[in-house]
Order: C-alpha cells, then structure tokens, then sequence
C-alpha cells in the first residue's frame, strides 16, 4: 500500500486512542484503531510499540495530541506519570517525524474533520469558511483554544484561558465568586466551568439554603463522583436545588464561551467540546447556554450570527491529529 501512513493518538489520563491513517481526498478512514488504558503502559514510546504491534502497519509520521503544554521539550504530562520525548519515540520505533500538540489544538484541528452527524448545534449562524474557529471545552478543568485563518489554512492557538479570572455580572454570581474566594486564592473561570465547578456550585446554592438540600442527596453525595451525583439529579428532575446548579452551570458556561468568541472573533464557529456538554445535551436545549453566550449588550447581533455547536464525537482530537498528519503529506 502506497503513501505516507500517519499515527495519530490521543493520549489522556485515562483512556487513549490510538489510528492509522492514510490520508486521502476521502478524507480520515483509519486504516486500523485502538483505544488502551493509559497506565497500564510505562511510558508513551512502550504505548506506541504495542500498537504498532498490534496494527501490523508501519507508519512514517507520528502526531500525539498530549495533556499539557508543548512549549519546551520534553512535555510532562498532565495526570500522567510520564515524560513524553519526541526524541526517545524517534529512536524506540524508529520514525523520523514525531510532533506533539497540545490536546486541545488537536481538538481545535478535529473540528475541521468533523461530520454533520458528529455535532448538535445550538445556534446555526452564518458560518464564514475563512473565519476564525473557537473551541471550549469544559471536562475535569476548563481548556480553551481555537484556530486562526493564515491565508491557505487554519492554524490552531494555544490558550490558558481557561484560568482567567472569573468575571460576574449579577449579584449572584458576585456572591458566587465571593464564596469561592474562601476556598481559593485566585478565582478563574475554570473553577466554576468544568465538572468539579458545578459541585461548587451547588454548594454555594446549599449555603444560601441549607433548607433546601433534601436528606437523600445529601446522603448521594458521600458516595461516588459528587459532579456526576449532582448532573443526574438536575437531568432526572430529582432534586430542585440541583437543577438550579445545573442551570447556573450551563449559563455561565455560556458567557464563557461568548467571552471566548468575541476574542476571537470566531466567524468560524464556536465548538464546545470536552466530556461534559455532551453528558448534559438535554439541559443544554433548555436555551440557557445561548443566553449567556448572547449576553454581550451591543455585541449581541455579532454573536447571533456565529455558529454554535456541541461536539459529539470523542475522538475529534483523534482526528485532529490526524488532520495535522496529513498537512504536509
């Protein structure tokens, strides 16, 4: 089989996914797929050769998406008890092109590869081809990215942005924030949009009314993932003061991810990607994401027309990878 075969990977702190692809006009068929428990490898190069095993293909160019930055080599990973080299992977599986990305550019990158079926839209827009891309992605902490136009093709930007300070515009949210101050020295955004954001959330509501928590979720959230107790009270319409944390949730999550548009002025789209939008699509439909997105006064109008969609699928990072693979192939 002729051309240039790409593996492309996805490696998070639990689960990775690994594909090789022949990169083609039709667009990214993997030509063989797996996804591993991450930890049970004891080291990324250990990961790769066991797929490449397992795949019977040799490929000639290897692009990871990874947790954590890629300013300065090697990256050490984010939840992960590894240092991932470039070099050490060259040497160990002996390929000559081995490039890292951000997981959240690489997720930036697989919005380009997406299908119709891989996305709910909650605001249809007027999607400008050329324009620039935003992405947001609340999961266990709040990442933010996105792509730029440069003339031939997107580029993908890295952003922190996730960390910035949390900035409310109720009284409510004001006290929100207040009461989050208590616990940390700095309020970003991401300690409120992301899984461990809505616990906080909650609490904050049981503070204002500790009337109000019912005995059985309070015996609920002993148990397991609080984030997760809280999500399927508010999504089961068992617990009032849960749905009102999820609502809250969702809002902020929305002005957010319109802050974020506006700075890159996302013409494009805005994509909402991560493991928990996709988990609460039922409440999202409730309006109150595109209420906070559109929640800008005079920049309102700007807003409507940008497209927004949930991403489904949970291997666009995968396909990013992919895509960034295929550009000079």
């Amino acid at each position: 089989m002729g051309g240039t075969i790409v593996l492309a990977g996805d490696v998070g702190g639990t689960k990775t996914y690994l594909a090789m692809y022949q990169p083609s006009e039709r667009g990214f068929e993997p030509l063989f797929e797996a996804r591993y428990t991450t930890r049970d490898y004891a080291d990324i190069s250990a990961l790769l050769a066991a797929f490449v095993a397992e795949s019977c293909q040799t490929p000639q160019r290897i692009v990871i998406g990874v947790p954590g930055p890629v300013r300065q080599l090697p990256v050490r990973a984010v939840n992960l008890p590894w240092m991932i080299d470039p070099e050490q992977i060259k040497s160990q599986l002996g390929v000559a092109q081995v490039d890292l990305l951000n997981d959240l550019q690489a997720t930036s990158y697989g919005t380009l590869a997406l299908q119709k079926g891989d996305l709910y839209t909650l605001n249809a827009g007027e999607r400008d081809a050329e324009g620039n891309i935003a992405v947001i992605a609340a999961g266990t902490g709040l990442g933010e990215g996105g792509l730029v136009w440069a003339g031939e093709r997107h580029v993908s930007i890295a952003s922190e942005g996730g960390h910035s300070t949390f900035s409310p515009s109720s009284d409510l949210e004001a006290d929100l924030g207040r009461y989050l101050q208590k616990q940390f020295d700095h309020v970003s955004w991401e300690r409120i949009v992301s899984g461990p954001g809505l616990a906080s959330i909650y609490d904050f509501l049981c503070e204002r009314q500790p009337e109000r928590q019912s005995a059985w979720m309070r015996e609920a959230l002993t148990e397991g993932d609080r984030s997760n107790s809280i999500a399927n009270a508010a999504l089961e319409e068992q617990c009032e003061l849960a749905g009102e944390a999820m609502d809250l949730f969702i809002y902020l999550y929305g002005c957010e991810a319109g802050n974020l548009a506006l700075k890159f002025m996302s013409t494009g789209g805005l994509y909402i990607g991560g493991g928990v939008a996709p988990k609460i699509i039922a409440r999202l439909q409730h309006g109150r994401f595109m209420e906070g997105f559109l929640h800008k006064g005079r920049m309102r109008p700007a807003l409507e027309s940008i497209p927004v969609h949930v991403v489904l699928n949970d291997k666009t990072a995968l396909l990013g990878a992919a895509y960034w693979g295929a550009q000079d192939t």
